[in-house]
């Protein structure tokens, strides 16, 4: 079992303040049937330093990973359960983790919403009504992507914790 894993990556967001582009550094993972996977308080912490250190907006709290894209109503229904954002891999990874911690950065948010039918990449980019969704996604998913990694360098590799 490895000692820290961090699920690290994009997601939705779930309130309608959220933008994209936010990071997200949950307290707690929880999946679909309500199991809660609790993040270690020092590498979120370690996470947050580092996101406020590079002035980067961010979020904490319960981040629920579900089997599927979350969209329209949905988003307000695990909003209204207490979650700030949504993934799809957190939860298992977190079942493989003696220590736990997540960075997403949140790609759409209730605001600004991705078709549904993204759930199904190479269907969606054949629709035209979907195009200039796969413009924006083919400008920000890359740059959201890459704050994550900025977040990583700043939070182990810019001045390692050896606490952490």
């Amino acid at each position: 079992m490895p000692g820290i894993v961090i699920s690290a990556g994009l997601c939705g967001g779930l309130l309608p303040e959220q933008t994209p582009g936010t990071v997200v550094i949950p307290t707690q993972v929880v999946d679909e049937r309500g199991l809660t996977h609790a993040c270690d308080p020092r590498v979120v912490a370690a996470l947050e330093h580092a996101a406020r250190y590079l002035r980067l907006p961010v979020v904490s709290g319960s981040l629920i990973s579900t089997s599927g894209m979350v969209t329209g109503a949905a988003r307000e229904t695990w909003a209204n359960r207490g979650h700030v954002a949504v993934d799809m891999e957190s939860a298992a990874a977190a079942e493989f983790a003696q220590r736990f911690g997540v960075l997403r950065v949140i790609l759409d948010t209730p605001a600004r919403e991705l078709s549904a039918a993204w759930a199904a990449p190479a269907r969606a980019i054949r629709e035209p009504s979907n195009w200039s969704q796969a413009i924006w996604l083919g400008i920000n998913a890359p740059r959201f992507a890459l704050r994550v990694g900025d977040v990583l360098e700043a939070a182990f590799l810019g001045n390692i914790d050896p606490e952490v």
